[in-house]
């Protein structure tokens, strides 16, 4: 496989901080991560979560794009300002998220119903960073409810320095449901190509095995960006078997990771079952990791505490084997 920068999606209340430097320390090949989004406030742009969950110190050792979900030019100007005090270079603006609770406020993909409000956004956002040199990319939709809607969306970001379009190609309506329009994202690297900048596209979405990474890689060879997010909780060795660098122990470093994952959460919380929780959500994901795993499965959807939950995953790791 070509040489290709790899990002690390971002989900909501999965990918934070622990996640990150815990991954990171245990898998190999992912670039950069995006993090999941801060929604800033008019007055004061970042609160002291977003503050703990981006300083350089809680992500020592990994590359990170913060993202920002906002539709007031104010808000996110005075956040991207904050972050820049961090030491960030780059933000990232949120134009796909397709929750209804973000949609009905004109946020991520729901900024798209209305393209004229959009480019009033996006216009005050790039003349604040031509002026403070923040880089500022997009992740987005390829439209609100058809992907017919993409050439007039396409059309408005090619008037401003997007520093990477990130294409989820589906619609808001679609949700994460169905194929990808491949041809939409296609339409895309037609352009860029015509300007020279297909190097600022990144391909996101339904990026789940190794053969799904080839063939995106040869059915569009100009590309040299991807973002994964899913596939990389359901497989942490995904890009180690692209790169086809040798996975060793690896039923050793998984568990190794789910337990120092567990424990730092743990400690976070205080032991509240908040710690157990979180790693539920991760189980929904990584279980594809095992095989012939389900009755196992069950027992750490049940557990409530964190001794049953301990039990529950040494069960499994002694009766499963790794995918």
């Amino acid at each position: 496989m070509k040489d290709c920068t790899i990002s690390f999606a971002p989900m909501e209340g999965i990918t934070g901080r622990i996640f990150r430097k815990t991954f990171n320390k245990y898998f190999k090949g992912v670039n950069d991560y995006y993090t999941p989004f801060i929604t800033p406030k008019e007055k004061r742009g970042l609160d002291k979560k977003d503050i703990k969950e981006l300083a350089p110190e809680n992500n020592e050792g990994i590359t990170i794009i913060p993202q920002i979900l906002s539709n007031s030019a104010e808000a996110f100007n005075l956040a991207a300002e904050k972050l820049m005090r961090l030491g960030y270079k780059e933000v990232n603006l949120n134009l796909g998220c397709p929750s209804g609770t973000v949609v009905n406020k004109g946020r991520g993909s729901g900024a798209l119903k209305d393209l004229d409000s959009l480019e009033k956004l996006l216009t005050l956002i790039y003349s604040k960073s031509a002026n403070t040199g923040l880089k500022i990319s997009v992740k987005t939709r390829i439209g609100y409810e058809k992907a017919e809607e993409f050439e007039n969306i396409l059309s408005l970001y090619k008037k401003f320095p997007v520093e990477k379009l990130i294409i989820h190609p589906r619609s808001r309506t679609e949700f994460y449901k169905g194929e990808v329009h491949k041809e939409s994202f296609a339409l895309a690297v037609d352009e860029y190509l015509k300007i020279g900048a297909a190097d600022r596209l990144c391909f996101n979405g339904e990026l789940n095995t190794v053969a799904d990474i080839k063939n995106l890689n040869e059915e569009f060879p100009d590309i040299s960006r991807i973002m994964i997010g899913r596939g990389l909780l359901r497989h942490p060795f995904l890009i180690e078997g692209v790169l086809e660098k040798e996975s060793e122990d690896r039923k050793v470093r998984l568990k190794n990771y789910l337990d120092e994952l567990f424990y730092t959460y743990f400690t976070e919380f205080n032991g509240s079952p908040a710690a157990v929780l979180k790693m539920k959500e991760l189980w929904y994901y990584i279980k594809e990791s095992f095989r012939d795993c389900e009755d196992y499965i069950k027992d750490i959807r049940k557990a409530k505490n964190a001794a049953e939950y301990r039990a529950a995953v040494n069960v499994l790791f002694s009766n499963c084997d790794v995918k």
